[in-house]
């Protein structure tokens, strides 16, 4: 399992990548786990998450985009933090966004950063 979920005390999911991208055989399982937290969200009091990755310039494949994309349209997402992600992923991000009509992800270069805006 190249993840670990965590839910902090303050109400904010952790999500560490710590072996890598998601491999197309490994998404089912990370959706299956994250969707427990998403399913005790509501739109009004959406999750919010901390992604955490140290494995800079690991390609995504198509199924994971895909997978990335239809999380994020779920209203019950709110804002997700990102630490730790190169210039591609953040121009893949990007193309998520656009694709769902939200603005809830930020890139941050600490994770002290990023739970400030989390907490916001």
């Amino acid at each position: 399992m190249p993840y670990q979920l965590q839910m902090g005390d303050d109400g904010i999911l952790r999500i560490n990548f710590v072996g890598g991208a998601l491999e197309s055989d490994e998404i089912d399982d990370f959706v299956r786990a994250f969707s427990v937290y998403l399913e005790a969200a509501t739109p009004e009091a959406p999750l919010r998450t901390l992604t955490i990755t140290e494995h800079a310039g690991a390609k995504l494949s198509p199924k994971t985009r895909k997978m990335f994309a239809t999380l994020n349209h779920d209203p019950r997402l709110g804002k997700s933090a990102t630490v730790g992600v190169d210039r591609y992923t953040r121009v893949l991000v990007g193309f998520v966004l656009k694709a769902t009509g939200r603005d809830n992800i930020r890139f941050f270069e600490t994770e002290a950063q990023a739970l400030a805006w989390l907490r916001e």
